[in-house]
């Protein structure tokens, strides 16, 4: 029995480092590849070089653009704001495209300690310029009856955000480029990839405008 117990364990870790994608150790090489990969994935939705990179199904690939996402909306603030279904879907929508429109460039890449760091560039958005003074504006000139608690607040000022935002994605702006340092290091299961808190730091000053 012991033996028995024994080689299905064996067999269990010997799926799971095959489902996690480390059959071969990550090189120096690797690197800037793996990094693409997951930033067409998370901001893209391209899911391709990461199924190649990883021999993974859609689906895997699939979840490191929809943790992305919530990311991004968690760091927008509009993941936790009190505000109906409905709009929440439309800001996810809206995230979706304005992700897309993203512009960044993966540069070079070094080892560093157990695994490796790799420099990136990314254009944050320019295009939300006033929006700020414009939902100030809205408030003041909002009929206070109608706007009675906190959640009646949020749901108006994230409406009119909303608007403000949308018709600008047909003409995309973009403000000096920035870099920043992703860290690619072994997770609990021993699996090289980049740092979440990393991620969101780029995801900060891609939409700092909004932040």
């Amino acid at each position: 029995m012991k033996k028995k117990l024994s080689l299905i364990t064996i067999v269990g870790i010997c799926c799971s480092v095959l489902l996690g994608g480390c059959g071969k150790k990550m090189t120096l090489e690797d690197v800037p590849v793996y990094t693409q990969a997951v930033i067409d994935a998370r901001y893209k939705a391209d899911y391709s070089g990461y199924m190649e990179y990883k021999k993974c199904e859609e689906y895997e690939a699939s979840q490191i653009h929809e943790n992305g996402l919530n990311a991004v909306l968690n760091t927008t603030k509009v993941g936790g704001a009190s505000i109906s279904t409905e709009l929440r879907d439309k800001y996810r929508q809206l995230f979706t495209d304005l992700n897309a429109l993203c512009k960044i460039t993966v540069g070079e890449a070094k080892e560093d300690g157990d695994g490796f760091s790799v420099e990136v560039t990314a254009e944050p958005f320019a295009m939300f310029d006033g929006i700020d003074q414009s939902l100030i504006d809205a408030l003041a000139e909002a009929d206070s009856k109608t706007l009675t608690n906190d959640e009646e607040i949020h749901q108006f000022l994230y409406e009119k955000m909303y608007q403000l935002i949308t018709p600008r994605l047909s003409s995309p702006k973009y403000g000096t480029p920035e870099t920043i340092t992703l860290h690619i290091q072994p997770n609990a299961d021993k699996v090289q990839t980049i740092s979440e808190e990393d991620l969101n730091a780029l995801d900060a000053m891609i939409y700092g405008a909004l932040l």
